[in-house]
This record gives C-alpha cells, structure tokens and sequence, in this order.
C-alpha cells in the first residue's frame, strides 16, 4: 500500500496541478507540501473537498493507494470465483488455510472465512462452516443500519446456504436499509440483482405474495436502459411468474426470444443458465 500523500501527488502531477492550483481550493500550500512528503495529515473533510474538486473519487484513490488492487472483499470473491470456475477444491482449501493462518480476530475477518467455507462446500462434499457461523454473519447484517457494497456482498456470497425464511427476513432488511447508497452505480446493481433472483426463487416455490412485494422493490429501484443484463433478466423472470400463474404459451414465447438476445450478445453460459432454469421449470408443471 502506497503512502496517501505520495498518491495524492501522483495524482495532482497527472492533472498538471500546481501546489498553488491546490491553495486555491482552501488549503495552504505548505500543508499540501508536508502531507505529499508525509510530515502531516489532513483532515477528512479538507481531503474530500479537494478530491472533489479535482474530479477523483474515493474509490479511484483508495484503488491507486491500494496499488491498483481491489478492496479485500473483492479480491477475496475474485480468487474464490476462479477456483470455483477451474473446480480447484484443492486451491480453495489452501486459500482458506492462509485465511486461518492470519493473526486477525475482528468480525471481518471471520466472514471472510465463513464465505471461503461456505463456497468450497459446493466442490467438496464436507462442510466446514457451522450453524453458530450462520448465526454470527446474521447478527452482523442486523447490526448494520445502513448496507453498503461491504454488506451486500457479504448477504449475496452466502445466500445459497441460507433457511428461506431467513433469506427472506433478511432480503426484506436489506431492501430497507439500503437507501443511503443505493443510488450509488456498483450497489444499485447488486441490489437488483439480488432482488430478481429472490423473485425467481419465491416464484418456482409458488410463494406469489412474497413476488409481489419483491417485484415493487425492482420496480422502485427504476432499471436504467443502458442496464441491458438487469432489464433481460428481470423480463425472464417476470415471464416465468406469468407462465407459472396463467399456464398461457405465449410467455415461453417471450422467454424464448430473451434467451435468443442473450445469444446474440454472445453470452453463451447465461444463454444456457436460463435454458436449464427454463426446462426445470417446464419439468415442474408437467
């Protein structure tokens, strides 16, 4: 990790900005000096302002200081997706070894582990985790008044193991107490797809109420046009449920022109994804 006032003049040379271009923005010249050089701090709100000023995010920041990596999280689901791709039980073990290895008892630390475990249940038929670990990630996701991507990626890792009702308490948590962010890009993505496949899943348990209350919150989340994987998978899901309640043909119709477009967008293992989900839902209504 790189020093945050030697990125921060990276950042400031880049733009062909001057310590007094900087002065003008409401901090003196010799502080920006001794906080590039490492001397001294500023405070939170001063740094904000001049990062906003000089058209960087927080993000972007964080992402150079943290040498052009992901945040833990991330990085963590990143390994654990490409094992996960290759089948590596043996590579996921290790990797969950190195996280037990680590000195480091904070809350965080321990669901990170809980997801490698939970994640290499499905390449190895033993599961590591225990009920008590369940029951720490939720009481965690209660304690949280307001979820941010940290939290939405925590519920979204673990929901595959979760008893239904309490997926759905805590997709009905989550939908309330997402509202500071949930304008933000990243989240809002998440959010709604987190939401459509809870949709699908009350849909294929025949539990219409639960649909309905979930199909308000996509809606009120207003799905952007440019948002073409959202809109598509949200127009399967919304043709399976009328499938399911009408038994009329012309919703398979609709589901298969969806499938095509995937197709055509050459996204080939979510073409199939929606095929196999489409057959088993066909399986069940014979």
């Amino acid at each position: 990790m790189e020093d945050f006032g030697t990125v921060f003049k990276k950042l400031r040379e880049s733009r062909h900005l001057s310590l007094a271009d900087i002065s003008k923005m409401g901090v003196s010249t010799s502080q920006i000096s001794r906080f590039e050089n490492g001397e001294s701090d500023l405070t939170i709100t001063k740094f904000i302002a001049i990062l906003k000023k000089m058209n960087i995010s927080i993000d972007e920041y964080l992402y150079v200081v943290n040498n052009f990596k992901r945040d833990d999280l991330s990085e963590l689901l990143y390994q654990i997706n490409k094992y996960l791709i290759n089948h590596d039980a043996k590579g996921l073990k290790n990797l969950l070894v190195t996280y037990q290895e680590k000195t480091d008892d904070s809350i965080y630390h321990r669901l990170h582990i809980l997801i490698i475990k939970i994640r290499l249940s499905f390449l190895d038929s033993y599961n590591q985790y225990e009920l008590k670990d369940i029951e720490e990630l939720s009481e965690y996701l209660f304690s949280v008044e307001y979820w941010g991507i940290y939290e939405l990626l925590i519920f979204s890792s673990v929901i595959d193991v979760l008893e239904p009702q309490l997926y759905m308490t805590l997709l009905r948590e989550m939908n309330r107490r997402v509202d500071f962010y949930k304008d933000i890009p990243r989240n809002k993505k998440l959010i709604i797809i987190m939401n459509i496949n809870a949709y699908i899943t009350c849909v294929e348990a025949n539990d219409f109420i639960s649909a309905d209350y979930i199909e308000k919150q996509i809606i009120r989340m207003n799905i952007e046009e440019t948002d073409l994987y959202e809109r598509l998978f949200f127009k399967y899901a919304k043709n399976i449920y009328n499938y399911k309640v009408s038994k009329d043909e012309k919703y398979l119709e609709v589901i298969k022109k969806i499938i095509a477009a995937v197709k055509i967008a050459d996204s080939e293992h979510l073409a199939e994804n929606f095929e196999e989900h489409l057959n088993k839902i066909l399986q069940l209504n014979e």
